[in-house]
């Protein structure tokens, strides 16, 4: 699919080129919206920047070669006078290679599912394909999607796009790194713990995790044995904070995923309330007091606190006591709830980085051998070391 984009594309050389990726999120809807450029031409020009930002960083893992033709049609179909465009009308999406797009592969990275195409959209996908958008490229993760880089060993690994030396971060990771390096406008990633989040802040990107019950968990398969307790949620990672709001404006525009699945909160996009201009009571705090922040994060915080009571918001800080502890423990237990065998298993045959070996062989080892090592750990004064494994690979069994 890499040497039929390069066919495909437009020239990356061309006054054309230049126009179109220059627009911001806002200006090339608008153009789109108007007709002043053809979907046609802004899929051609997404894909020669997704190249040159590919060859870069190694972000894509396949271009959609559907998409032109999908473009193609929807420039037919705003030919006729009856048709009313979509709100995100030939705007191109990129999409998480574990985000099921109908016919594609959703492999997680792993070789022993390469051969496993989804045969449906992810509910996700079909509403933004409704809602006008033409998803042209499948973005990389890391092994399983278990940790936050983004390397594995099927399609090797995304690097920064401003310092190959340094990750991306994951697992939406070939996202973030498109994104924030201009190859793509806007696209889907995945979250449990942090997978859009994380990636967004590493790269210099917009990302969103919606809460669970507002998406569909259908069609979403799950890298790890972790439901009900933990919940995979897709959502958006954009150019803007601005494309966000338009990506959960089409989504939530109607009872779309309530009425598919019964478990989603029948709740739209709340327009009244983002549009409020009331003054907000904030709360915020500096650390968890579990695991300390570094001190450019303190940072961050600070300063958005600072910007919103410039803004006239009142922030209030205040302390979590034992919650986020029991939290972080939680999550381990019901993360490896069958003692890290499910984990381990998926990624038998599969080479890893260090990190990711050692949860493998985690799982491997004997009830017996796990509880040493948390005594081990307890006996070197390696306290939430030693909590951490005893939740992740003892009491979960």
């Amino acid at each position: 699919s890499i040497e039929w984009a390069r066919n495909e594309a437009a020239d990356s050389e061309s006054e054309e080129f230049k126009k179109i990726s220059a627009m911001s999120f806002e200006r090339l809807r608008d153009a789109l919206q108007s007709g002043s450029i053809s979907a046609e031409r802004v899929i051609r020009v997404q894909i020669a920047a997704a190249l040159l930002q590919h060859d870069k960083t190694n972000s894509v893992v396949r271009f959609l070669e559907g998409s032109i033709d999908e473009a193609r049609h929807l420039d037919e179909l705003a030919k006729s006078a009856d048709y009313q465009k979509p709100s995100l009308f030939g705007l191109p999406l990129s999409v998480k290679e574990a985000v099921a797009v109908k016919d594609h592969r959703c492999s997680f990275g792993l070789s022993t599912l390469l051969d496993h195409k989804t045969t449906e959209d992810s509910y996700t996908i079909e509403r933004l394909r409704e809602a006008g958008m033409v998803p042209f490229c499948q973005t990389n993760v890391p092994t399983n999607c278990m940790t936050y880089n983004c390397v594995n060993a099927v399609y090797g690994r995304t690097t920064h796009p401003l310092d190959a030396r340094r990750t991306p971060g994951g697992s939406s990771g070939g996202e973030a790194a498109l994104i924030a390096g201009r190859g793509s406008r806007m696209g889907i990633g995945s979250d449990i713990g942090g997978s859009i989040r994380v990636p967004a802040a590493y790269s210099g990107c917009a990302g969103f995790k919606p809460s669970s019950i507002r998406m569909s968990q259908w069609q979403i398969p799950e890298p790890a044995p972790c439901r009900p307790f933990l919940v995979n949620t897709e959502g958006p990672l954009a150019e803007s904070p601005q494309a966000i709001v338009e990506i959960m404006r089409a989504l939530w525009t109607d009872e779309f995923f309530s009425i598919h699945d019964s478990f989603s909160a029948p709740l739209n996009f709340q327009d009244q309330i983002f549009a409020s201009k009331k003054k907000l009571r904030i709360g915020y705090f500096l650390s968890d007091g579990f695991i300390n922040p570094l001190p450019c994060m303190n940072r961050a915080i600070r300063e958005a606190v600072d910007e919103l009571k410039a803004r006239g918001h009142e922030m209030i800080p205040f302390s979590m006591g034992d919650i986020p502890r029991q939290i972080y423990l939680g999550i381990a237990e019901a993360l490896f709830t069958d003692g890290g065998a499910g984990v381990s298993n998926a990624v038998a045959e599969e080479g890893l980085t260090p990190m990711q070996e050692a949860i493998r062989e985690f799982g491997k080892k004997s009830r017996m051998e796990k509880k040493m090592m948390v005594l081990t750990s307890t006996w070197k004064g390696e306290k939430k070391l030693a909590e951490i494994i005893d939740a992740m690979f003892v009491t979960a069994m």
